[in-house]
């Protein structure tokens, strides 16, 4: 109601947040776990007095500053970008919510860039006592990272007993807040150890690769034995209607979450053959591709049944996916259009109605559903009904559907939304 609508052709504001949003959660969640794993692979070079090792290192320490303070930061950019024109609503809140864990955040990001550049730049030439402080300095910004954000991220599916602005530390240290923590950083640490299974592959020295691929592999199954805990303990977190909009109430999500269950004992395994057998250079490299491939689907998966699960709402009991605020929704008297800001038709004639239905479903619609695209087709979901048999749906919504938010606006509108759906969008 109170912003403009950033309309894309065919797909749904939530699919343009996940494409963007999943590839930078997957490769910052390696920046927070590969710091740990920086260090810990210099001191296994230094105590086995092994160049082969300090060698992968260097290069290793090259392939993570590239892809996770260019390609990453560049991806952080894209979320702001994206979610600012798909829900501005919504980033104001948490902008002016938590501006204090935004700036922690951003000054724990700058320690991350200046530690790992002077880590990388100073390889080799550093008294390695020295060096190694600083990739701890960097490992530790790296995971008050993810404490910081962690807390903004959970909020928006448990805010808990949030009530706005002025009410941070209990928006910010929220139901989910501490499962969610340990989870995430079980998850880093496997993608770091998946990330140098990758690349430890390539390594020429057999003994030295051998030494490394079973290091890696540590990195990979112990955190992976303590996964199903955290997950158990984050649904566990849950309150009763997140939990059941997880569970039981949207049959999109199921496939998700059963993703995740099943890639977890996989990866284990995969870490344990590197650990437990003496693989070929070529099967090793295929299987480091194929296990990172799993570790992008587990996290993906994770990510897509926790956004979901805020179903209908963008910020849990406090606005809905359309940007509408529950204070708003519940003022509104009559006529949406009347009230929205941003609605060249203020009321429903037969002149105007597909055009003042195409604002309706612009509005309260097309934050969720696209037209003939992959995610939610409105199309296909409206099926073969009639004008009435929508009217009836729209008048239920919320209810019937608890997944979706409540129609707002009258009899008229609803009439409109209706027309415009059959008669326009299933028609095209």
């Amino acid at each position: 109601m109170e912003y403009p609508v950033w309309q894309v052709p065919y797909v749904n504001s939530g699919l343009l947040i996940a494409i963007i949003a999943v590839v930078h959660v997957f490769v910052a969640h390696f920046a927070v776990g590969g710091g740990l794993f920086l260090v810990l692979a210099e001191r296994l070079g230094l105590r086995r007095d092994s160049r082969p090792i300090l060698d992968y290192v260097r290069g290793h320490t090259k392939f993570f500053l590239l892809l996770t303070m260019v390609f990453g930061a560049l991806t952080g950019v894209g979320i702001w970008f994206i979610i600012s024109l798909v829900n501005p609503g919504a980033t104001s809140v948490l902008v002016h919510s938590f501006v204090f864990a935004w700036a922690a955040e951003w000054t724990f990001f700058l320690g991350e860039i200046v530690a790992l550049l002077v880590y990388h730049y100073t390889f080799g030439r550093m008294n390695p006592r020295d060096h190694q402080r600083v990739g701890w300095l960097y490992a530790a910004f790296a995971w008050l990272s993810l404490f910081a954000i962690n807390g903004i991220l959970c909020f928006m599916l448990t805010p808990g007993t949030w009530s706005g602005p002025a009410d941070f530390w209990a928006g910010f240290f929220n139901p989910t807040f501490w499962p969610s923590l340990a989870l995430r950083t079980c998850l880093a640490l496997i993608l770091a150890g998946l990330f140098g299974l990758l690349t430890a592959t390539r390594i020429a020295d057999a003994d030295a690769r051998r030494a490394l691929e079973a290091f890696c592999s540590k990195f990979v199954a112990v955190p992976s034995l303590a996964l199903p805990l955290t997950a158990w303990w984050y649904l566990e977190a849950l309150p009763e209607p997140q939990l059941a909009m997880v569970l039981r109430q949207t049959a999109d999500i199921a496939p998700f979450a059963k993703t995740f269950l099943f890639v977890m004992p996989l990866v284990f395994l995969g870490g344990m053959a590197f650990c437990r057998l003496r693989l070929p250079s070529s099967v090793a490299r295929v299987l480091a591709v194929f296990l990172l491939v799993l570790g992008f689907a587990q996290i993906a998966s994770f990510e897509w049944v926790r956004e979901a699960g805020r179903r209908p709402w963008v910020i849990h009991g406090h606005m809905y996916s359309s940007g509408i605020t529950v204070v708003q929704a519940n003022s509104l008297q009559g006529s949406f259009l009347q009230a929205a800001k941003w609605s060249a038709h203020k009321t429903v004639t037969e002149d105007n109605a597909l055009e003042a239905g195409r604002e309706l479903y612009v509005l309260q619609c097309k934050s969720c559903h696209g037209l003939r695209g992959p995610m939610l087709d409105i199309a296909r979901r409206a099926g073969p009904m009639p004008v009435l048999g929508l009217e009836t749906q729209l008048a239920g919504q919320g209810k019937l559907r608890p997944y979706m938010p409540p129609f707002l606006g009258d009899a008229a509108e609803r009439t409109a939304l209706s027309r415009y759906i059959t008669e326009v969008l299933r028609a095209r």
